[in-house]
């Protein structure tokens, strides 16, 4: 049988990633990254959990080489930072207010004959 992961990096996820959706990401997790290494830097002694901080930074770090490579090995600081990136995006966007106007517009579209429009 083949060796799955010829390259011994774990458990590795290949991203498969276009090239509109990462440039999205890299400014995103690029900009979360300054913002968490401005708090380290700016108040260093206010911080109530500086080694979190300095988890997410490398967290960040890692997605953003994984933009470059498309492989990354995620672990749970990975996941909690896109979990809570994702949850902080959805909010300030409304995401969900957005999402049900969306659906009973084009839902009262649909059932008036107009197709689903864009």
């Amino acid at each position: 049988m083949a060796d799955e992961n010829p390259t011994g990096r774990g458990n590795a996820v290949v991203l498969k990633i276009p090239a509109d959706q990462a440039r999205f990401l890299r400014a995103t997790f690029a900009s979360a990254q300054a913002g968490v290494r401005e708090e380290l830097r700016e108040w260093p002694d206010d911080l109530k959990d500086p080694a979190h901080l300095r988890r997410e930074d490398a967290a960040y770090g890692r997605l953003l080489a994984a933009l470059d490579a498309l492989v990354i090995v995620p672990d749970s600081d990975v996941r909690d930072v896109l979990g809570d990136l994702a949850g902080i995006i959805d909010r300030s966007n409304e995401h969900r207010r957005v999402v049900c106007e969306h659906e009973a517009l084009h839902g009262l579209l649909g059932q008036l004959g107009g197709g689903e429009s864009r």
